[in-house]
């Protein structure tokens, strides 16, 4: 039995020998890296966001400790920004893991780089960086860039049809025509607007439901007056305490496109005589 029992230990060394030399030393590779998306989110008079995602993937049989990831985003081919991003973790032996970039470009940047904008007819920018492995390895970062090219979004075609009802009462209606003068679909999800009455803010008409158009296309767009009681009393007491009364209508528009959404405001200040 003693025998037996020491044959076995004898044979689970072997065995742990063998199975230690055929793995041999960890062959250092640097990792894979790609961009598997960039997009745009959204696009407002002074701000448009966009989102980038790389894939790193580790092709080592152990783990891979990551040092950071420098990126830049470039438009017209001139850089508008360039950051670090630390908070990569370790990947696991031939695991990936994805980070993901929150981005914006101002306005007043495009504004700036308008001869290209105009030459183009569309907004070309470009998302790039290195990923660097820890010191340890000693590789050479590895490089990932993708270009995104967006048409510039124009303002739709809106003309007034009529209205139906009593003004300030839950019956009163507004009716537009909207065209779509771009070249992709676009849904109109929202119309918002206000009468700001001495700082006070009253609620007025908006939308009730999203309209498509396809490009080209023309939609009615009816926008329903929005009341709540007591309102209409307050805004005429409130226009009643004041001789000269200060108002201003407000409101936005939001559209939703395949390039992200387009936030619209619109404002109009007057003094009542």
């Amino acid at each position: 039995m003693k025998r037996f029992a020491r044959f076995l230990l004898f044979a689970g060394l072997i065995a742990l020998a063998v199975g230690c030399a055929s793995k041999g030393p960890v062959v250092v590779k640097p990792p894979t890296v790609i961009v598997n998306e960039f997009k745009s989110l959204s696009f407002t008079p002074t701000l448009m966001k966009f989102e980038a995602k790389i894939l790193i993937g580790n092709i080592m049989s152990a783990d891979l400790d990551l040092q950071k990831v420098d990126y830049a985003m470039d438009l017209y081919d001139q850089q508008v920004f360039a950051d670090s991003f630390t908070g990569v973790y370790r990947i696991d032996a031939e695991g990936n893991e994805t980070v993901t970039f929150p981005l914006q470009i101002s306005m007043s940047d495009l504004m700036a780089q308008a001869p290209d904008l105009l030459a183009e007819g569309s907004l070309r920018v470009r998302f790039r960086g290195q990923v660097f492995t820890a010191a340890k390895y000693g590789m050479d970062p590895v490089s990932f860039a993708q270009t995104l090219t967006i048409p510039i979004p124009k303002l739709p075609d809106v003309v007034y049809v009529g209205s139906r009802g009593e003004p300030f009462s839950d019956s009163f209606r507004l009716n537009f025509q909207v065209t779509n003068t771009n070249n992709f679909p676009f849904t109109l999800t929202d119309v918002k607007t206000f009468l700001v009455i001495n700082g006070k803010r009253y609620s007025l008409l908006r939308t009730h439901e999203s309209v498509e158009a396809k490009p080209g296309e023309t939609v009615p767009v009816m926008l329903r007056m929005e009341n709540a009681p007591g309102k209409t009393l307050s805004m005429a007491l409130n226009l009643l305490q004041h001789p000269n009364p200060e108002f201003d209508i407000t409101g936005s528009v939001t559209f939703n496109t395949p390039y992200g959404w387009i936030f619209i405001p619109m404002s109009l200040r007057e003094t009542i005589r």
